[in-house]
Order: C-alpha cells, then structure tokens, then sequence
C-alpha cells in the first residue's frame, strides 16, 4: 500500500511588515517591476511551520516603492520528509499567501491618495 502524503491546514497569516513611498508631485507609472524573496519551513514546534515571504513593489519610474512582508502558519498531520517539505514551502506557501498580499497592497495604495496596484494573479504554484 502506498504511504499517504500528510495532510496539512493553512491556519492564518500576519503582515509583519509594510511601507510604501511615494514621491510627491510625481505620476506613479503603472508599469510595475514585483520581486519576490520567501524563507521557508521555519519549524516553530511540532509539525507546525511558518512560511515568510517578502514582496518588493517599485514602479518603472521609481516613483512609488512598497514593501509587504507577511508570515503564514502551517499545520502538518504529522512529520513530512524534506523533499516534500521543500516543494510545499517553495511552491504551495507562496501560493496560498499571495492573494492576501495582493488584496493588501490593492487597500494600501488605494488609501494612499493613489491609483489602486491591483497586481495580477500569478501562479505561483509551478515557480
């Protein structure tokens, strides 16, 4: 019989970090330039991990410059081998976080006296 893959839960996330910039009386170009960096299966305790990944944001202009760092906290069933562990904290976690990013920088330029980021969906998935 074939060994099942343990199952995990996305428990919840918390932006850790945020900033924007912008440079006044300068027209924010909507050519955006998006960089990402991320630091995985950070075990906290038994079988439960955080997952931290960083969005850097600047426009072709280098007008407006943003910076969203976010953790995610993850559950496993029961102890995971670090092939899979790896492919799930380089590929699923960032997918899984992203829309939360996404949703959050869309809130903070539109709050911010700016045209809305509205980032496009990307699938982070097969990264």
């Amino acid at each position: 019989m074939a060994e099942q893959i343990a199952k995990f839960r996305f428990l919840r996330y918390n932006i850790i970090k945020s900033s924007i910039e912008i440079d006044d009386n300068k027209v924010v170009n909507e050519d955006l330039t998006v960089e990402f960096s991320q630091e995985g299966a950070e075990c906290i305790e038994n079988n439960l991990y955080k997952h931290t990944l960083g969005v850097d944001i600047i426009d072709k202009n280098n007008v407006m410059r943003i910076k969203v760092v976010v953790i995610g906290l993850f559950e496993f069933d029961r102890d995971i081998d670090e092939k899979l562990k790896s492919t799930f904290f380089n590929s699923s976690a960032p997918a899984i976080l992203f829309p939360y990013v996404r949703a959050y920088v869309t809130t903070l330029t539109g709050l911010s006296g700016v045209n809305p980021v509205i980032l496009p969906t990307l699938n982070l998935a097969v990264r």
